[in-house]
């Protein structure tokens, strides 16, 4: 058997394997902290109280840390009062922002794993993608009505859900996707139908995961049939996207973004009032 024929095969095995593990009670992302799963579980657990959160994030330092962190910035600390720890932390962020710290501290604590290290490029690149839509999303879903920014911040960050779970999974089973010609295609399929069924199993709310498997809808305007929310999602992904695209094909997407309109405001018109916010919490965000 070729070489081609050995990946395709393997390909195959593999696809096959992903409708088995979607079928699941609990899905398993291999190198995921499980203290960043239990965290999640936790904040959708009505019989759980703050002090209970607290708890959980207090076994991770670093994760307690970041908290602060975030709760300081100016971004999103807008009373000016100082924020010394986790449970003010919490109070002042709220869940869907403690969520989505979390999750960008899992994805940099993955990077880290020795066995993973082969993958570091482009865990590299997820944790950039995702923290970059999440800004966009935050702060253009506190301006559009209809929105929740602190929801639209957890889609953005929970969007490359699917393709962090495809990628480890992969190297897990010994899958070479950097020489099989056929990943692009198998990731477009499955990705976000993964990233939603993480959400669901996390008992995140089932509209965010509604969002999430509708990211590459056609954001259009008002008229669309998506939600307003996987409008936004899908118009802040593409536009992250630009960063890499090529000029020929740049010009394409900026045209679809300037028809986008949500709640009847222009997307792009937003991006360029919004830019310093958008690059604030970015940063805020991405601050390791």
């Amino acid at each position: 058997m070729s070489t081609a024929e050995e990946l395709n095969s393997a390909a195959f095995r593999f696809v096959q394997g992903l409708a088995a593990d979607l079928n699941k009670e609990d899905l398993d992302l291999p190198g995921f902290p499980d203290t960043v799963v239990m965290l999640h579980q936790d904040l959708s657990d009505e019989s759980k109280a703050v002090s209970d959160i607290v708890e959980r994030i207090k076994t991770e330092p670093a994760l307690s840390a970041r908290l602060i962190q975030i709760a300081n910035s100016a971004a999103f600390n807008t009373s000016g009062r100082e924020v010394s720890e986790p449970r003010a932390a919490i109070t002042q962020l709220g869940f869907n922002v403690v969520r989505s710290t979390a999750t960008t501290y899992a994805m940099r604590q993955m990077e880290q794993q020795e066995w993973l290290e082969p993958l570091r490029p482009e865990l590299a690149k997820i944790w950039r993608r995702s923290n970059g839509v999440a800004a966009t999303c935050h702060v253009l879903g506190a301006s559009i009505s209809g929105l929740r920014p602190d929801e639209a911040m957890a889609t953005g960050l929970f969007h490359q859900l699917g393709n962090l779970y495809l990628l480890t999974k992969a190297h897990q089973e010994g899958l070479s996707v950097a020489e099989n010609d056929g990943w692009e295609e198998i990731t477009a399929q499955w990705h976000p139908t993964i990233a939603r069924a993480f959400m669901e199993s996390w008992g995140m709310p089932a509209h965010l995961g509604e969002a999430v498997e509708n990211q590459d809808c056609a954001a259009g305007d008002d008229t669309a049939d998506h939600t307003l929310l996987s409008r936004l999602l899908s118009a802040a992904k593409l536009l992250d996207s630009l960063q890499e695209t090529a000029s020929d094909a740049a010009a394409t997407i900026e045209e679809k973004l300037s028809a986008v309109k949500l709640s009847g405001n222009g997307f792009m018109d937003l991006v360029q009032q919004k830019q310093d916010q958008i690059a604030a919490v970015r940063q805020a965000i991405s601050s390791a």
